[in-house]
């Protein structure tokens, strides 16, 4: 068994080693280089939908609410004007 294990062992004496290309080393670097470039131009891009959602949602609720008040002013004066009537017929008295 010890012989089979040396025998295995040794025969990768003789193999050379394998490096990477010299221009292997700049060309990872620079795709690093460019992938960041994206990913901070793509985080950068993903705030804009969100911001455009935000503004229309401020919008519409500054809309729902002036609508909101200028209902109560005209329903006021409806009012004013429903009392007056009832007042001139003295239904209750």
């Amino acid at each position: 068994m010890e012989a089979w294990k040396n025998k295995v062992l040794n025969s990768l004496d003789g193999v050379k080693k394998v490096g990477p290309p010299e221009g292997n080393l700049l060309k990872i670097k620079e795709k690093i280089k460019e992938r960041k470039s994206k990913e901070i131009h793509k985080q950068q891009s993903q705030w804009m939908p969100v911001a455009a959602v935000i503004v229309m949602l401020l919008c519409a609720n500054v809309f729902v609410v002036s609508n909101y008040f200028s209902y109560q002013n005209d329903m006021e004066q409806v009012s004013d004007s429903y009392s007056d009537m009832i007042s001139d017929f003295n239904i209750y008295e």
